[in-house]
């Protein structure tokens, strides 16, 4: 039977995998401090916000800042400039905005 974790991945079995794989960014902005506040938000918000709008219920799976923390560091742990997505539409969210991180 398939389970949902707190960060959105579905498993089975005893753990998630995706959640005990070792983080893949190195970059500073993506410390301790980012992965705690994304998984409070996830927690508080387990659906992709972009797929709500379309009437899907797609568990979320990453933390997008709305406005990039290149373009303004100073938001980058600004709960409203936060949305969660799904992989599909984080992607996509990339793609509308030109490929900024």
């Amino acid at each position: 039977m398939k389970r949902l974790c707190p960060n959105g991945h579905t498993y089975s079995g005893a753990k998630c995998s995706e959640c005990r794989k070792a983080p893949q960014r190195s970059d500073n902005n993506y410390d301790h401090k980012w992965n705690m506040l994304s998984k409070r938000y996830r927690a508080i918000h387990p659906l992709c916000e972009d797929c709500e709008k379309r009437g899907r219920t797609t568990p979320a799976s990453e933390v997008h800042h709305i406005v990039p923390i290149t373009k303004d560091p100073s938001l980058r742990l600004v709960w409203s400039n936060l949305v969660a997505l799904c992989h599909g539409c984080h992607v996509q969210r990339h793609r509308d905005m030109g490929g900024q991180k």
